[in-house]
């Protein structure tokens, strides 16, 4: 009889050794798991739909510039706070971001601009922002229509810089071309309107030797008559 006691004691006592043992481990497992749980990087997406893009301005011209310039910035503002990024960025660092934008919808009137655009972002770029704290969400990375973001021309290394003028008839006109002289050529805009916009271009070279390159683009680059104010003469080929 006392041998049977012992017995069901050291069996007692192997059993709540052997709990312990499985609480103990699943501790291990646990605390580990819980610690690379907080230090992944959160999960976004870098294609970011339905975001509204509006403004008023004086001509649809400026206004549509406005509007994806206020889509960008919002679609921006959702991955930061995914992210959890408080920082501050000027709407040039947020369009360097940017591949492309997709316009899903839009209504337009001689002063304003409303719309819903998807805003596709270049992964790497966020990344160098948000110091690696953005991760891809799954599944992610193909807007719509099935193709993968296209990646933005390099960044244009100005050697000459020229004041011009900028000639179009129509909004879609005014956007081809800004698009041409982008892959050419760096672009600020001074001043725009409904039918023109003065411009400060960045060259890669002197100006003579950039308006071939720009000719190749379908772009055409003509000097003015040299008289003060009369800047360069830049539109598309044939509107100069």
């Amino acid at each position: 009889m006392p041998l049977t006691v012992r017995t069901a004691r050291t069996r007692g006592k192997n059993h709540a050794a052997r709990l312990l043992a499985t609480v103990l481990l699943g501790l291990a497992v646990t605390i580990p798991a819980a610690r690379a749980q907080e230090e992944a990087p959160a999960t976004v997406s870098y294609v970011q739909r339905g975001v509204p893009a509006e403004a008023t301005a004086e001509n649809g011209v400026i206004a549509r510039e406005r509007a994806l310039a206020s889509g960008r910035r919002a679609a921006w503002d959702r991955i930061a706070s995914a992210a959890g990024v408080s920082r501050s960025l000027t709407d040039a660092q947020i369009e360097a971001m940017v591949a492309s934008i997709v316009i899903e919808e839009e209504r337009t009137s001689p002063t304003r601009y409303s719309g819903r655009i998807t805003v596709n972002f270049v992964p790497s770029r966020v990344r160098a922002v948000t110091g690696g704290a953005a991760a891809a969400e799954a599944g992610q990375g193909t807007p719509p229509g099935g193709e993968a973001p296209s990646r933005p021309p390099p960044p244009v290394v100005p050697t000459a810089t020229v004041e011009a003028v900028a000639l179009y008839g129509s909004l879609n006109e005014w956007l081809e071309l800004r698009r041409r002289l982008a892959a050419s050529a760096r672009l600020e805009v001074v001043a725009i309107s409904t039918d023109r916009a003065r411009l400060r271009l960045g060259l890669r070279g002197a100006p003579a030797v950039a308006a071939e390159e720009l000719a190749r683009q379908g772009v055409s680059l003509v000097p003015g008559s040299g008289a003060p104010g009369d800047a360069w003469r830049v539109g598309l080929a044939g509107r100069t």
